[in-house]
């Protein structure tokens, strides 16, 4: 008897192994984005758009880090991965600091409105660092 091989349930399983941790970042990443926001926007009434940038930054990072390490790249918290991730996303910041503060000095964008705008041009870079945090600490085996 011929065997009957279901090639739509087959490559949906390869599509889902593969694109899992993408959707699971991208999910971690809006989650991590909506907080950032909330916290960026509350502190704005108690402080400056730098400020409260700053402030949202370091919430996001201890964020990040617990949700990238445990739900999205599966590799075990550690001091060392923390250090190499948070000094990334430290001069990710700076850099998600001076666009956010540009739009909003140079090309008047208000700062609540800004922080939109500083997000989607900072999450490709993010993106890509986190990767290459975690997937460098597990390949050089520093993951304790």
């Amino acid at each position: 008897m011929a065997e009957v091989i279901d090639r739509s349930a087959k490559s949906a399983a390869v599509w889902g192994a593969r694109f899992a941790p993408v959707l699971r970042f991208v999910l971690a990443g809006a989650v991590n984005t909506l907080l950032s926001i909330a916290v960026y926007q509350a502190a704005l009434f108690a402080t400056g758009h730098v400020a409260a940038y700053v402030i949202a930054y370091a919430a996001g990072i201890l964020f990040a880090y617990f949700a990238y390490a445990r739900h999205v790249f599966d590799v075990p918290l550690s001091t060392r991965r923390f250090v190499v991730f948070a000094l990334f996303y430290i001069a990710s910041g700076c850099a998600g600091a001076m666009a956010n503060a540009g739009l909003i000095e140079f090309l008047a964008m208000h700062a609540r409105i800004a922080i939109f705008v500083t997000v989607i041009i900072m999450q490709p870079l993010n993106y890509f660092g986190s990767k290459w945090c975690m997937g460098r600490m597990r390949r050089a085996g520093l993951s304790q």
